[in-house]
């Protein structure tokens, strides 16, 4: 006999299970990936302002819970678009080239350090 709570993926209250965002927000998110990855790239100044936005965009996202919509909120399509733009363009390129280069224990140190 199990709780009705804690069966599959089912949320506690309602309208607070996840939904597909907005075409804007999908469009919007890999092209500012793609304006910050090539950025990052050009210029340390830029990659320096796009990690900047990054730490500022975690904090904003999660403080207005726009990091993905609910089935009773929407996301905010600018705060979406930048969030995961500088995580796409900016933070999983860094990972993944610690990665490749020390493995495991290379990512593990980002975090540890």
């Amino acid at each position: 006999m199990t709780s009705p709570h804690l069966k599959g993926s089912q949320p506690v209250f309602r309208g607070q299970g996840l939904t597909r965002p907005r075409c804007i927000s999908l469009l919007g998110a890999p092209v500012f990936a793609v304006v910050v990855a090539l950025g990052s790239h050009l210029s340390p100044v830029l990659g320096y302002v796009f990690a900047l936005l990054a730490l500022v965009m975690i904090v904003v996202a999660l403080h207005m819970e726009s990091v993905w919509p609910t089935q009773s909120r929407q996301e905010h399509a600018l705060v979406f678009t930048l969030f995961w733009g500088t995580m796409l363009g900016g933070v999983v390129p860094f990972i993944v080239a610690a990665f490749r280069e020390g493995g495991l224990s290379a990512v593990m140190s980002i975090f540890t350090s």
